[in-house]
């Protein structure tokens, strides 16, 4: 055979997967090489999703929390500047109305969302 005539063919191949369970068919492979894997495979990713679920709980009440105490420190803000206002202190309502008027700027206008690329 001549080598002008040769072919030479080549692949590659990628396989990839995302999530905290392999693919079914690793999955029977994995319990044929050790009996209970699969067991054992399961249980931990429930165990992750129960602490994912756990943390994100936390967090939301933590934010919940945040946003609370803000609220009332710009209520007292404007209840101290409004007070000062009256009886006719003007200095004294200087800080409360940069508290106040920094923090309902900080909500209006927010932290934009990061994007991802896709």
């Amino acid at each position: 055979m001549n080598d002008k005539n040769k072919v030479i063919l080549s692949g590659r191949q990628k396989i990839s997967y995302s999530g905290p369970l392999p693919p079914a068919t690793e999955f029977a492979q994995y319990e044929q090489i050790l009996n209970g894997a699969a067991q054992r495979i399961l249980t931990l990713a429930e165990k992750e999703a129960e602490h994912r679920h756990i943390a994100e709980d936390k967090l939301l009440n933590s934010l919940e929390r945040g946003q609370l105490f803000a609220f009332i420190l710009i209520v007292l803000s404007l209840v101290v500047m409004i007070i000062g206002i009256v009886f006719n202190v003007p200095l004294a309502t200087i800080p409360p109305a940069i508290v106040a008027l920094s923090g309902l700027a900080s909500a209006f206008i927010g932290k934009s969302p990061k994007r991802t690329a896709d």
